[in-house]
C-alpha cells in the first residue's frame, strides 16, 4: 500500500501498461472454484476478475486492511471533491469523483510497485480509494481498479458468500486449479455486461448512510500502516 498524500487537482495520465477503471457496478459470483467479479462501469469499462479458493483468505485479509487504511484519508477525499461541485445530484457527484481520481497520479504508485512476480495481486491505498492491480492469470488484461472503500464495505456479505462457495466448489473440483481459474474467466467473458441497476436511494437516504459511516469512522481506532506496506514513491513534482 503506498503513502498518502496531499490531494491536489492536477491531472497525470495512468500508465504503465494498465488500463484504468473507476469502479461504480460489481457483480459477485462463484465458478469453478473461483470468487468471481465483473467490475465496471453502467457505461460498458469492464473487467473480469477470478479469484482461486486458496487465495481467498490473503485476499480478504489484504482486503480489510486496505478498506481500514484508504479511509483514514477517504473522507477529506470526498468532501475536496464535492466542495468543488456544490448542489450534485448523487450521478453528478459520482462523476466528478470519477474525473478526479482518474486525474491523480495512480502511474507513480503503480511504478513503485515491484513487479517481479507477474501474478501478483496488491491492493493499494492511494488517496482514499483502493487500487486492485491485476494482470493474468487472474483477468484477460493489465487493468486497475478503483474501487470506493465503502463498496467493498457495503457488499462484504455478498463477497464472504461466493467465497464460501468458491471454497466448496475447490474441493469437489476434477481439474487442476489452473485450469479451473481459466475456465471460470472464460465463464464470464461470454457472458454479455449488462450490470443490473440497484434502486437509487433518496438523497436523504444516501445523506444518512453516509453520515453513519462517517460516525462509525470517527469511533473506530485510527489505522496505522504496517511499515513494509509503504511503498517509495517519491516527492511531488
Amino acid at each position: 500500500m503506498s503513502k498518502p498524500r496531499k490531494t491536489g487537482p492536477r491531472s497525470r495520465p495512468v500508465s504503465g501498461g494498465h488500463r484504468t477503471i473507476v469502479v461504480d457496478a460489481l457483480e459477485i459470483g462463484s465458478s469453478h472454484g473461483n470468487l468471481t467479479l465483473r467490475a465496471g462501469r453502467f457505461t460498458g469499462q469492464l473487467a473480469n476478475i477470478a479469484l482461486p479458493a486458496e487465495i481467498l483468505p490473503s485476499f480478504f485479509t489484504s482486503l480489510e486492511h486496505a478498506r481500514q487504511d484508504a479511509e483514514e484519508e477517504y473522507w477529506s477525499v470526498v468532501q475536496h471533491v464535492m466542495a468543488r461541485t456544490p448542489n450534485a445530484s448523487p450521478d453528478e457527484a459520482a462523476r466528478a469523483m470519477e474525473r478526479w481520481l482518474l486525474a491523480q497520479n495512480w502511474s507513480k504508485v503503480l511504478a513503485a510497485v515491484p513487479d517481479d512476480a507477474a501474478h501478483a495481486l496488491p491492493l493499494l491505498t492511494y488517496v482514499g480509494h483502493i487500487g486492485f492491480r491485476l494482470a493474468p492469470p487472474y483477468t484477460t488484461q493489465r487493468t486497475l481498479a478503483i474501487f470506493d472503500p465503502l463498496q467493498f464495505h457495503r457488499l462484504e456479505p455478498a463477497l464472504r458468500l461466493h467465497a464460501s462457495l468458491a471454497q466448496r466448489q475447490a474441493r469437489e473440483a476434477l481439474v487442476h486449479p489452473r485450469d479451473a481459474l481459466a475456465l471460470a474467466l472464460q465463464d464470464l467473458c461470454s457472458r454479455p455486461w449488462s450490470p443490473s441497476t440497484p434502486p437509487k436511494p433518496t438523497v436523504q437516504e444516501a445523506q444518512q448512510y453516509m453520515q453513519n459511516r462517517y460516525t462509525a469512522f470517527q469511533r473506530r481506532s485510527p489505522y496505522v500502516r504496517a511499515k513494509e506496506n509503504n511503498l517509495s514513491v517519491g516527492p511531488e513534482s
